[in-house]
């Protein structure tokens, strides 16, 4: 009883072990399925049983077969574990598992960047067109304050002008009466003037002067 007590406690990693110390094959082949297989190599270093066994419980398997040089099966170790430690043992789930929550991640990060560049370049796009806009607002404000200026100089030209104008017209107006008053007085001494202008004429004097 005691000796079918410890046979029940050996697990199949240590029968497995135990196994490949006996026979020594040059290589393993791991079967998952009926066809389903892989080939595991025998490496010439130390603690090279441990190594073939972490790399056979890397992925689900059902029986490993012990191979020699030749290919002629040495023996062979069944899986009796019950199935839910069957996928403890395998990786293949969990590392597709994983591989696809990684591709998940990175994609969720390229799509992120990519949306957080799309946002920075309407950002910079809209950012460019107001500050477009204000150019062109102040560049339109120039222009119309420059037309102000300029109106105003003509105008204070213009105004200039017209009291210069008025200053002269007001200074020449008294000259002008007086000469339209002098007018008949000068119309009478005209003859007189042309007898005192002509050549070796004298005006006759009245009177006896």
């Amino acid at each position: 009883m005691e000796t079918v007590g410890v046979a029940m406690m050996i697990t199949v990693s240590e029968k497995l072990l135990a196994k490949l110390k006996r026979v020594n094959p040059s290589k393993v082949r791991a079967y998952a399925g009926d066809d389903d297989f892989r080939d595991i190599a025998v490496p010439t270093r130390r603690k090279k049983w441990s190594q073939v066994i972490e790399t056979i419980e890397g992925a689900s398997w059902t029986r490993v077969v012990l191979l020699d040089k030749s290919g002629a099966e040495l023996g062979y170790v069944d899986n009796t574990e019950p199935a839910r430690d069957l996928e403890d043992l395998g990786t293949d789930g969990k590392a597709s598992k994983l591989r696809s929550e990684s591709e998940w991640i990175v994609k969720l990060v390229i799509t992120a960047q990519r949306d957080a560049m799309t946002f920075r370049d309407s950002e910079v796009t809209n950012l460019l067109r107001a500050q477009g806009d204000v150019v062109r607002e102040m560049s339109n404000a120039m222009k119309d304050l420059s037309a102000i200026h300029r109106e105003q100089r003509i105008a204070a030209t213009e105004a200039a002008v017209i009291r210069a104008q008025a200053a002269a017209e007001a200074a020449g107006g008294n000259e002008w009466k007086e000469l339209l008053e002098a007018a008949p007085q000068l119309l009478q001494m005209l003859p007189m003037l042309k007898q005192l202008l002509a050549p070796g004429k004298s005006p006759a004097l009245k009177n006896g002067a």
